[in-house]
């Protein structure tokens, strides 16, 4: 536990062709390049987070190992190393791949909503942080992930435990990076997006809750928020038939990007400006 901010400090050592590699991805965008990559990882969540300082964030794991060969992708081979892994909740679609991220990777804390589940996968989620030895801290409102100069992780959500299940016990927090702002939303539901109306939502880029599930992403959240750009991630012809088509009339306005159709979604700012590239 180490109250309302994190602190990270690494020495990554780079190889020239890397240097080359992200030089000419970065001079799209002048100045220090925060990077944002919404993986696609089926139907689940995983989100990559790398600062200009090589901080790096997995925010959720997917439904299975795949996250293991988009993180090959983002990552050096010789770095194995993640600075923190955020856990939005325990459900299968967000937790399962962490678990070989735990066994392959170093991880130097974790932060969790606090939320349990009665599972083989949670369990086993349990073990590996207790085995490794892993600091963990318990997400609440009013904390401040600091992750790089002028780059910071506001949580918003969870307040206190409610008894709605995982999904509405979500961590729900926005990256700010000067003036550009990314919002995190897990899988809340419309309950728990009522409550953070009053927040600061307003975001130039929203991750969809939930998936595009009708039970999400209601018209008075959208409005707070206001979005620019919306990022869904879901799975190709999934069966729960998401993102829901009442969700995807209420973003009519807004500029859609979907992993089952985009691929992997890398979104790169230098905190005033925004680059979005796709897979596909």
């Amino acid at each position: 536990m180490f109250g309302r901010k994190i602190t990270f400090s690494i020495l990554i050592v780079l190889f020239s062709g890397t240097i080359i590699t992200w030089s000419v991805v970065f001079s799209l965008i002048p100045g220090d390049v925060l990077e944002i990559v919404f993986f696609d990882v089926g139907q689940g969540d995983s989100i990559f987070i790398e600062t200009p300082n090589k901080k790096q964030v997995l925010i959720d794991g997917g439904p299975d190992k795949s996250v293991l060969e988009k993180l090959n992708q983002e990552m050096p081979f010789y770095d194995r190393k993640i600075d923190l892994i955020i856990l939005t909740h325990p459900d299968a679609d967000h937790l399962t791949g962490l678990i070989s991220v735990l066994e392959y990777y170093q991880v130097n804390h974790i932060l969790t909503s606090g939320f349990e589940k009665e599972t083989v996968t949670y369990q086993r989620w349990r073990e590996l942080i207790g085995e490794k030895n892993i600091p963990l801290t318990i997400a609440r409102t009013g904390q401040k992930v600091l992750l790089d100069d002028n780059i910071v992780l506001d949580i918003l959500w969870p307040e206190q435990f409610l008894g709605k299940g995982a999904n509405n016990n979500s961590i729900v927090a926005k990256l700010t990076y000067n003036q550009s702002e990314i919002l995190l939303t897990g899988d809340i539901e419309k309950d728990i997006e009522k409550q953070l109306i009053d927040s600061n939502l307003d975001s130039d880029i929203l991750k969809i809750p939930h998936h595009g599930s009708k039970t999400s992403t209601s018209y008075n959240f959208l409005q707070a928020v206001n979005p620019e750009i919306a990022i869904i991630l879901v799975g190709e012809d999934n069966r729960y038939k998401h993102p829901n088509q009442e969700v995807l009339d209420r973003l009519k306005d807004t500029t859609i990007y979907r992993t089952d159709k985009n691929g992997d979604i890398e979104v790169l700012t230098n905190g005033f400006l925004f680059k979005i590239g796709t897979e596909n």
